[in-house]
């Protein structure tokens, strides 16, 4: 059997809380789009983990200079932006307690023979708590990588599920793009923000290697909805199981056979543009779509549990959205 091993760095405190927190989380959730811990070992100061072989390496690994690597198709770039957000709302709304990666980036998406996308590297996962109003801040040390740290984060060290959801619009820039999240010592966001607010040719802003697949009402489209993710304040960003929403209705991705697997649970209650409580929603965004009134599914049999380590009882995942 094909594997992957990860030698980890214990020579700090960090690094050894890393290692545990990747056997922790890894050891009691499954998911389709998170990779699996198979096992690790620790033999003195040495630490491995042991992964599912991902043979198509990561996600950085096709976007960002290596020529081998297959250029990745306009439709397989949404697929990808599909699978991660399926995994994203795993964490956020069905694992208890909640969880926040901290680290959504290109190098820690992987992808599989048919380039369905994993993620992977839970060393600074944090855990978050939530209550009828949403998700409730965690004050903690700032970590993460920069071009992709939400800006509100870094400032106030407040930890909420809208921090992965920054870093999730990077993400889809750079799937847009091919660029770094940051490059020449430029954000990405900030060289992006004249395409965002409209202002460039959003033709220009394409990855060259996908320009011939590359529908535009899509482009459009994402980067509508990139715009949304990256705002500056978290409560002005969308939830995402709103994220899976817009990219359900606006995107064709030869619909139910590629989307049955990224949404277990969809809106159940309206947002609209006019809502005197702040929101991320305003009538410049193109956001019709998303005030529509639908009613939960029940979960799909991807949000299970791995009964990988007997030690400990498995993480429930249950949603507790309201």
């Amino acid at each position: 059997m094909a594997a992957a091993v990860k030698r980890m760095n214990v020579t700090s405190r960090h690094s050894q809380q890393e290692f545990c927190k990747e056997m922790e989380f890894l050891g009691h959730l499954h998911h389709r789009h998170l990779v699996k811990l198979r096992g690790f070992c620790m033999k003195n100061h040495e630490r491995f983990l042991v992964y599912e072989y991902m043979e198509n390496g990561s996600l950085k690994e096709h976007l960002q200079g290596v020529e081998s690597k297959t250029p990745l198709t306009w439709q397989v770039r949404l697929q990808i932006a599909i699978d991660v957000a399926s995994a994203l709302e795993y964490l956020h709304c069905y694992c208890e307690p909640s969880l926040c990666h901290r680290d959504i980036k290109s190098s820690n998406i992987l992808l599989d023979h048919k380039f369905r996308a994993k993620v992977a590297d839970f060393g600074l996962a944090h855990a978050t708590s939530k209550s009828s109003s949403g998700f409730q801040p965690v004050t903690t040390d700032v970590r993460g990588t920069p071009g992709y740290m939400d800006p509100e984060y870094v400032t106030t060290r407040r930890l909420t599920d809208r921090s992965d959801i920054y870093s999730y619009g990077v993400l889809l820039l750079e799937l847009i793009t091919g660029r770094a999240a940051v490059q020449d010592n430029v954000n990405l966001v900030e060289w992006a923000q004249r395409f965002l607010s409209g202002e460039g040719n959003i033709l220009s802003i394409i990855d060259p290697d996908m320009k011939q697949s590359c529908n535009l009402e899509e482009l459009k489209s994402l980067m509508t909805l990139v715009r949304m993710c990256t705002r500056k304040e978290g409560h002005r960003r969308p939830t995402i199981q709103q994220v899976i929403r817009w990219l359900q209705e606006k995107l064709d991705l030869n619909s139910a056979e590629n989307l049955q697997y990224s949404s277990g649970f969809i809106l159940s209650r309206e947002f609209h543009a006019d809502e005197e409580s702040p929101c991320f929603l305003n009538a410049s965004d193109e956001i019709g779509s998303i005030n529509s009134s639908l009613s939960p599914r029940t979960p799909l049999s991807e949000c299970c549990v791995a009964f990988r380590f007997e030690t400990t009882p498995p993480i429930s995942p249950l949603c507790m959205w309201e």
